[in-house]
């Protein structure tokens, strides 16, 4: 009975002093259990989440790694990683008093998530690629499938086309997909961003020193002018950068932690997670993890002739305008080549998800994803795409371009396989710069290139390990369960 005695106090006072010998957990440990967290492939009642529901129900790939793994862990993502965003196209006057409650209640059939516990309903939210449920496949090709041709749809087209001042079907900058009881949807995508040196972007640049340069730009003779809303995301649409990383584990692997909720699923609308698949360590391990990648550097060329190339692009960089945007060094951080402002893209650009009006970060329990994709809630009784507001469907934030040699493809949705592709696909405020970019010689293109080409991903970033390359890292089993790809309208723009 002694025996026995003396063996619980020993669990007990091992239980109690757990949380003491944690604290003694060196930084190295931290990481290298965040580096397991990242590389980790997670199934349905993962082991690693045991008060939680593991992957999903929603997700995009079953780890971290899958969409961050060029140039080594933590580096950009293919095309096919892509965020697909489905998004509501409303028309001019179609919301009042009298219509606003079936507006809501067809939005909220189409997806649970485009309509909040307020009656605000969001523009965009995040369309899931994957589900747990195998009867998602069917409904995410059916969402996703191109727009079909009809007299109603050329009507509705047609009514796009006036009020965007565009002649021509092919311009039309949106992705049509479904059209489901006469309310028009179209597909945005995101290209997964390195996340090499972020936590120097978050810990060496202040507020003062973006918004400086954004004052500066307003003397800009090429008609740059850029404004702060956050530095982090495609449309600046956080500022916290441990936010963004846990919003991706919810977000993008269906990981529900204590700030963010994880999808909900439009097969299983009332089902939803009471705990969180991890912890507030596990969390504080991924964010160290992110935290503790490298950042990109310059690589010279050793050849004289090409270290020459190099220089000369450089210089070149700057004298045709591109350094006004992509500043090199901000604040105590060198070599970023970023302003982290957002700048009106042009009319190619234009997104059914506008960019966040004004600067603002809530990290509050509970988020929901669309607030992690940027859009924000919206009441009937605000206007929909205001004369004034149109520039916000069409705003990015200037991604850094260190590290951009091994982070293809280029613009936030991929849509430029190349460097020059990239720079080519520049309008708005960068058309002067496109334009200068054009009337050099070949030889100064190719010094431009080459200096871009210099800016490579760290050196020390860790190989993917080989599994994660391969297609069956990207389901459990080895089996995808839904993969269509975004949908376009080539059989109405041959009817332009």
């Amino acid at each position: 009975m002694t025996r026995l005695t003396s063996l619980l106090t020993l669990i007990v006072l091992l239980a109690i002093s757990a949380p003491a010998f944690a604290q003694f957990e060196t930084p190295e440990e931290t990481v290298a259990r965040g580096r397991e967290l990242f590389v980790h492939q997670w199934v349905p009642g993962d082991k690693l989440s045991p008060n939680g529901d593991g992957l999903g129900p929603l997700y995009n790939a079953t780890s971290c790694v899958a969409c961050h793994a060029q140039g080594g862990v933590g580096g950009s993502g293919p095309k096919d990683h892509n965020a697909q965003m489905l998004a509501i196209v409303p028309e001019p006057g179609q919301l009042n008093k009298r219509t606003i409650r079936s507006f809501l209640s067809r939005l909220k059939t189409m997806h649970p998530e485009f309509v909040d516990s307020e009656g605000s309903y969001y523009t965009g939210i995040l369309l899931h690629r994957y589900s747990t449920t195998p009867e998602y496949a069917e409904v995410h090709q059916k969402v996703t499938t191109p727009l079909e041709e009809t007299i109603e749809t050329r009507k509705r087209i047609r009514r796009m086309l006036n009020r965007r001042g565009i002649s021509e079907i092919s311009l039309l900058p949106l992705s049509l997909v479904i059209n489901d009881h006469d309310m028009q949807y179209a597909l945005a995508e995101r290209n997964p961003p390195q996340l090499f040196g972020t936590h120097l972007i978050a810990t060496m640049i202040d507020d003062g020193d973006i918004e400086a340069i954004a004052r500066q730009q307003i003397q800009s003779k090429n008609g740059v002018s850029g404004r702060f809303t956050g530095r982090f995301g495609w449309r600046g649409q956080l500022e916290d950068l441990d936010l963004f990383i846990k919003g991706a584990c919810a977000a993008e692997v269906g990981l529900q932690v204590q700030e963010m909720n994880q999808s909900k699923d439009p097969l299983k609308p009332d089902y939803q997670l009471k705990g969180t698949d991890l912890t507030p360590e596990q969390t504080s391990h991924l964010v160290a993890f992110v935290r503790s990648l490298p950042r990109p550097e310059q690589v010279m060329p050793e050849d004289p002739n090409e270290r020459s190339y190099v220089n000369q692009g450089a210089v070149l960089f700057d004298a045709i305008g591109c350094a006004e945007c992509h500043v090199k060094d901000v604040g105590q951080l060198s070599g970023v080549f970023s302003d982290f402002l957002l700048h009106d893209m042009g009319s190619e650009f234009e997104d059914p998800i506008p960019a966040k009006k004004v600067k603002a970060t809530e990290v509050t329990a509970g988020m929901t994803m669309p607030s992690y994709y940027g859009s924000e809630p919206i009441r009937y009784t605000e206007t929909f795409y205001t004369v004034e507001e149109q520039n916000h469907y069409k705003e990015y934030r200037t991604p850094p371009l260190w590290g951009v040699a091994d982070s293809a493809p280029y613009m936030h949705d991929g849509r430029a396989t190349s460097l020059r592709a990239a720079i080519e696909w520049h309008g708005g405020e960068a058309l002067a710069s496109r334009a200068n970019f054009a009337q050099l010689s070949e030889e100064e293109q190719l010094a431009i290139l080459k200096f871009l080409d210099s800016l490579k991903a760290p050196k020390t970033a860790e190989e993917v390990p080989s599994r994660i390359t391969s297609d069956e890292a990207d389901e459990p089993g080895g089996e995808r369960i839904s993969s269509i790809p975004s949908g376009t309208i080539e059989v109405v723009a041959a009817r332009k």
